[in-house]
């Protein structure tokens, strides 16, 4: 694979670009976003794609939520059975 600033097409590649940036002119601004964040995405490497994926998962809200909810879980399981043993 050679780089694009090394391609004998580059010129084409370039006028195709050309073009697209005409097309994004005359559309919804959140849509052009959208297709610039996609295209951005394929250009990034493996690990750069991995850490923007993963970065939601940073934040403690994210694990805390589902820990309580196991401990609540585990919780109302306790009381079930502390309530049978005292009704039996």
């Amino acid at each position: 694979m050679v780089l694009l600033k090394q391609s004998p097409d580059k010129d084409k590649v370039q006028e195709q670009y050309n073009q697209l940036w005409d097309n994004l002119l005359n559309i919804n601004e959140q849509k052009a976003t959208k297709i610039i964040k996609k295209a951005n995405k394929g250009v990034l490497s493996k690990r750069e794609r991995l850490k923007i994926i993963a970065r939601p998962l940073k934040t403690h809200l994210i694990w805390i939520i589902p820990l309580s909810a196991l401990a609540v879980a585990i919780l109302l399981y306790v009381i079930f059975i502390w309530v049978a043993l005292l009704v039996e």
